[in-house]
């Protein structure tokens, strides 16, 4: 599901420290190593990296205006290429506002900057500060599969900041991107719906007939599953709802975890969580 947020960017654009720009505001790129945590031929070596902007040099601890983004790019490793341009893919979904594209983190932090000196300018009461984080991480590893985290948070005036979680299951044999398909085996979708209705009735305290909507706090009287998922090393599979997909902001996001066993009846008999 599509998200409304705010702009940013491609992975593999390399940008220098300290450039100043938009009234005082300054950048600035740092950047560490990591290694995969399996130590097998599909073993994968990561660059982390960190951008930030921030509006007359501020810090981000502290109450101000500042644009971050955190994200991985795979220097060494079995499909290092394939899951690079998933990676790609990934922030550039994140960075599409409209019909607008951005050339590179930088240009998208430019963009913010303007923007909110503008609003400041044709609102003086509006909100004094801004702040917009993205990022790609890792969030589990098995041993033939890794799971990709995007968080995403903003605040550009309105009644709340507004945050979601993205999550990208990849088999790291083949590079592909994990679908419920290669899980499951055909015609999973009603078990898998029956699962997760059972496991939300029983996190909830709810019993089999209650109405979602009216004792769950449930936009309707269901919930099924969605390709928003991640998969965890004990075998369970986790879906994640995002704020106001199922229910309002004040529910905050919901998850519902089935666990191998919950799973196992379903599962392909060459399925990767086997």
């Amino acid at each position: 599901m599509k998200y409304i947020i705010v702009l940013f960017l491609l992975v593999t654009f390399f940008l220098a420290c300290g450039k100043k720009n938009n009234e005082g505001s300054t950048s600035e790129v740092k950047q560490t190593t990591t290694e995969s945590k399996n130590s097998d031929d599909a073993s994968l070596k990561f660059k982390d990296m960190t951008f930030l902007k921030s509006y007359n040099n501020c810090s981000p601890n502290d109450t101000c205006t500042y644009f971050k983004v955190d994200y991985i790019e795979v220097i060494s490793g079995k499909n290092k290429d394939k899951i690079n341009k998933l990676i790609n893919n990934i922030l550039i979904s994140n960075i599409s506002y409209g019909e607008t594209r951005v050339s590179s983190i930088q240009a998208a932090a430019d963009s913010f900057m303007t923007q909110f000196v503008t609003s400041r300018k044709e609102y003086p009461d509006a909100p004094r500060f801004w702040y917009l984080e993205s990022s790609v991480s890792v969030e589990a590893e098995l041993q033939n599969i890794i799971t990709f985290s995007s968080a995403n948070s903003s605040y550009m005036g309105g009644a709340h900041p507004y945050s979601y979680f993205e999550y990208y299951n990849v088999n790291k044999e083949t590079g592909d991107t994990l679908t419920l398909s290669n899980l499951f085996a055909s015609g999973f979708e009603k078990k898998l719906n029956h699962l997760i209705d059972a496991k939300f009735r029983k996190d909830n305290n709810l019993k089999p007939g209650d109405d979602l909507a009216e004792k769950g706090g449930l936009f309707e009287n269901k919930i099924t599953f969605n390709y928003n998922y991640r998969l965890s090393k004990d075998g369970s599979i986790t879906f994640h709802y995002n704020q106001y997909e199922i229910a309002s902001y004040a529910q905050g996001p919901i998850e519902v975890t089935l666990s191998k066993e919950d799973i196992a009846p379903l599962l392909l008999e060459n399925s990767p969580l086997k």
